[in-house]
């Protein structure tokens, strides 16, 4: 009777293993947050999901103005305001998706007679601080850009399949330059 249950059991545990959400779990297709969805960031600026257009999700900054977050990775019109439209256009980042452990796109953009080299990789699947101190899944994407002069710097997002949103953003660069945004609480 014992050993019975130990082989349903054991039966079970596989077929729950090999199940296709079980092979799924490390892979991520596109979405956007849902519209109405608040994140506040850790500086106090909140932004509200507001739709979807294409590999694009319509934001806007509370108190602002409008953009579009292209593959959730960057903004357009940057937070500085800069139009990032040939930046976007030369990295095309929604070839990362749907996200995969591993997946590594790489562009080269030009502009002003300087080139740089750009290599976005699926680094790995991990339990990340979310918003609330809760420990959510995360995809963290790293790229790597290289240009001229020895100009080396790194971009890291974690993004939350529950939230179909980057909870965490970090940069560095090889001067010493660095910044970083975390989303603190995420309201429906």
């Amino acid at each position: 009777m014992i050993a019975g249950m130990k082989m349903r059991l054991a039966a079970v545990l596989t077929a729950a293993l090999l199940s296709p959400a079980a092979a799924n779990a490390q892979t991520m297709g596109f979405a956007c947050p849902d519209p109405g969805t608040t994140f506040t960031y850790d500086s106090g600026t909140k932004v509200v999901a507001r739709g979807r257009d294409g590999m694009d999700c319509t934001m806007e900054i509370v108190g602002g103005k409008p953009y579009k977050l292209r593959a959730l990775l960057f903004d357009n019109p940057s937070p500085d305001g800069r139009d990032m439209s040939a930046f976007i256009t030369a990295l095309r980042p929604e070839r990362l998706w749907p996200l995969e452990i591993g997946k590594k796109i790489e562009a080269r953009y030009s502009a002003g007679g300087q080139s740089w080299n750009y290599v976005l990789t699926v680094v790995r699947y991990e339990k990340r601080t979310g918003p609330g101190d809760a420990m959510i899944d995360t995809f963290l994407i790293e790229m790597q850009e290289q240009g001229g002069d020895g100009h080396r710097a790194v971009s890291r997002w974690w993004i939350s399949p529950a939230d179909k949103f980057a909870i965490r953003f970090d940069y560095s660069d090889g001067s010493g330059r660095a910044n970083r945004a975390i989303v603190t609480s995420v309201k429906r």
